[in-house]
Protein backbone atom coordinates (compact mmCIF):
# COMPACT_ATOMS: atom_id res chain seq x y z
CA UNK A 1 0.00 0.00 0.00
CA UNK A 2 1.18 3.84 -0.83
CA UNK A 3 -0.28 6.57 0.47
CA UNK A 4 -1.21 9.57 -1.82
CA UNK A 5 -3.48 12.82 -1.93
CA UNK A 6 -6.40 12.77 -3.76
CA UNK A 7 -8.95 15.45 -4.83
CA UNK A 8 -11.81 13.62 -3.26
CA UNK A 9 -10.93 12.06 -0.34
CA UNK A 10 -8.11 13.43 0.79
CA UNK A 11 -4.61 11.36 1.96
CA UNK A 12 -5.69 7.67 1.24
CA UNK A 13 -3.89 4.51 0.73
CA UNK A 14 -4.21 2.64 -2.74
CA UNK A 15 -2.67 -1.29 -3.35
CA UNK A 16 -0.10 -1.73 -6.35
CA UNK A 17 -3.35 -2.84 -8.58
CA UNK A 18 -4.60 0.44 -7.67
CA UNK A 19 -1.46 2.45 -9.80
CA UNK A 20 -2.18 2.53 -13.41
CA UNK A 21 0.83 3.57 -15.87
CA UNK A 22 0.51 6.02 -18.73
CA UNK A 23 3.52 6.36 -20.70
CA UNK A 24 1.85 9.26 -22.94
CA UNK A 25 -0.14 10.72 -20.56
CA UNK A 26 -3.77 11.30 -20.71
CA UNK A 27 -5.31 13.65 -23.77
CA UNK A 28 -3.73 17.40 -22.78
CA UNK A 29 -2.16 15.94 -19.70
CA UNK A 30 1.12 14.18 -21.44
CA UNK A 31 3.42 15.27 -18.47
CA UNK A 32 1.10 13.20 -15.90
CA UNK A 33 2.04 9.75 -15.77
CA UNK A 34 1.01 7.59 -12.61
CA UNK A 35 -2.71 7.73 -11.72
CA UNK A 36 -4.63 5.90 -9.51
CA UNK A 37 -7.68 4.33 -10.26
CA UNK A 38 -9.89 4.70 -7.12
CA UNK A 39 -13.51 3.62 -5.80
CA UNK A 40 -15.78 5.43 -3.65
CA UNK A 41 -17.53 2.76 -2.52
CA UNK A 42 -18.27 -1.03 -3.57
CA UNK A 43 -22.52 0.38 -4.71
CA UNK A 44 -20.92 3.36 -6.72
CA UNK A 45 -20.76 2.77 -10.88
CA UNK A 46 -18.32 5.88 -10.65
CA UNK A 47 -14.21 5.59 -10.11
CA UNK A 48 -11.93 8.19 -9.79
CA UNK A 49 -8.63 8.36 -12.08
CA UNK A 50 -6.45 10.35 -9.72
CA UNK A 51 -2.26 11.93 -10.68
CA UNK A 52 -0.29 10.48 -8.10
CA UNK A 53 1.90 13.45 -8.98
CA UNK A 54 -0.96 16.46 -8.74
CA UNK A 55 -3.67 16.76 -6.62
CA UNK A 56 -6.10 18.86 -8.02
CA UNK A 57 -5.63 16.49 -11.50
CA UNK A 58 -8.21 13.32 -10.84
CA UNK A 59 -11.32 12.89 -13.53
CA UNK A 60 -14.19 10.77 -12.76
CA UNK A 61 -14.86 7.37 -15.39
CA UNK A 62 -17.32 4.90 -16.01
CA UNK A 63 -17.06 1.92 -17.80
CA UNK A 64 -19.33 2.59 -20.39
CA UNK A 65 -20.84 -0.46 -21.12
CA UNK A 66 -22.96 0.45 -18.20
CA UNK A 67 -24.84 2.58 -20.11
CA UNK A 68 -23.96 1.66 -24.00
CA UNK A 69 -23.64 -2.01 -23.84
CA UNK A 70 -22.21 -1.90 -27.88
CA UNK A 71 -20.00 0.41 -26.79
CA UNK A 72 -16.30 -0.46 -29.07
CA UNK A 73 -14.07 2.23 -29.56
CA UNK A 74 -12.56 1.51 -33.09
CA UNK A 75 -8.91 1.74 -32.88
CA UNK A 76 -6.07 -0.31 -35.02
CA UNK A 77 -4.06 -2.83 -34.33
CA UNK A 78 -0.90 -0.76 -34.08
CA UNK A 79 -2.22 1.66 -31.30
CA UNK A 80 -3.71 -1.61 -29.21
CA UNK A 81 -0.35 -3.39 -29.11
CA UNK A 82 1.31 -0.01 -28.05
CA UNK A 83 0.12 -1.03 -24.53
CA UNK A 84 0.08 -4.62 -25.22
CA UNK A 85 -3.48 -5.62 -25.88
CA UNK A 86 -4.42 -7.77 -29.21
CA UNK A 87 -8.59 -6.56 -29.23
CA UNK A 88 -10.42 -4.31 -27.01
CA UNK A 89 -12.22 -6.51 -25.20
CA UNK A 90 -9.01 -7.65 -23.61
CA UNK A 91 -8.85 -4.06 -21.60
CA UNK A 92 -10.66 -2.64 -18.73
CA UNK A 93 -12.40 0.37 -20.65
CA UNK A 94 -13.34 3.45 -19.29
CA UNK A 95 -14.46 7.02 -20.37
CA UNK A 96 -14.58 10.37 -18.90
CA UNK A 97 -17.42 11.53 -16.99
CA UNK A 98 -17.92 15.45 -16.94
CA UNK A 99 -20.84 16.18 -14.26
CA UNK A 100 -22.30 20.01 -14.59
CA UNK A 101 -22.56 21.73 -10.72
CA UNK A 102 -25.43 22.81 -11.90
CA UNK A 103 -27.66 19.78 -13.20
CA UNK A 104 -25.85 16.34 -12.57
CA UNK A 105 -28.75 14.77 -14.34
CA UNK A 106 -27.11 16.54 -17.57
CA UNK A 107 -24.00 14.60 -16.89
CA UNK A 108 -22.44 13.31 -20.08
CA UNK A 109 -18.97 10.63 -21.20
CA UNK A 110 -16.59 11.15 -23.27
CA UNK A 111 -16.88 8.03 -26.21
CA UNK A 112 -14.86 9.49 -28.20
CA UNK A 113 -11.84 9.63 -25.89
CA UNK A 114 -11.74 6.27 -24.25
CA UNK A 115 -9.35 5.13 -21.89
CA UNK A 116 -8.16 1.49 -21.83
CA UNK A 117 -6.22 -0.48 -19.13
CA UNK A 118 -4.19 -3.65 -19.78
CA UNK A 119 -5.35 -5.93 -16.77
CA UNK A 120 -1.96 -7.68 -16.88
CA UNK A 121 0.83 -5.34 -16.47
CA UNK A 122 -1.43 -2.09 -15.25
CA UNK A 123 -0.81 0.17 -18.61
CA UNK A 124 -2.65 2.47 -19.89
CA UNK A 125 -3.73 4.90 -22.88
CA UNK A 126 -6.17 7.33 -23.65
CA UNK A 127 -7.31 6.48 -27.55
CA UNK A 128 -9.44 8.57 -30.10
CA UNK A 129 -11.95 6.22 -31.33
CA UNK A 130 -12.30 6.35 -34.93
CA UNK A 131 -15.91 5.75 -34.61
CA UNK A 132 -18.01 8.74 -35.91
CA UNK A 133 -21.20 7.45 -33.74
CA UNK A 134 -19.24 8.04 -30.50
CA UNK A 135 -20.01 11.74 -29.25
CA UNK A 136 -17.55 13.36 -27.13
CA UNK A 137 -20.22 15.11 -24.33
CA UNK A 138 -22.80 11.57 -24.72
CA UNK A 139 -25.30 11.88 -22.48
CA UNK A 140 -25.60 8.82 -19.65
CA UNK A 141 -28.61 8.92 -18.26
CA UNK A 142 -30.48 9.29 -22.03
CA UNK A 143 -28.23 6.68 -23.57
CA UNK A 144 -29.03 4.34 -20.53
CA UNK A 145 -32.96 5.33 -20.61
CA UNK A 146 -32.40 4.29 -24.42
CA UNK A 147 -30.72 0.70 -24.06
CA UNK A 148 -33.40 -0.33 -21.58
CA UNK A 149 -36.28 0.02 -23.52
Amino acid sequence: MIEIQSKPFGKIKVSERQLIKFPEGLLGFGGYKSFALIEEDEESVFKWLQSVDEVDLAFVVIPPSLFKKEYKPLLSQEELSQIGLQDVSEALTLVIVTIPNDDPASMTANLQGPILINKTDLTGRQFVSRNEIHSVRERILESATVEMS
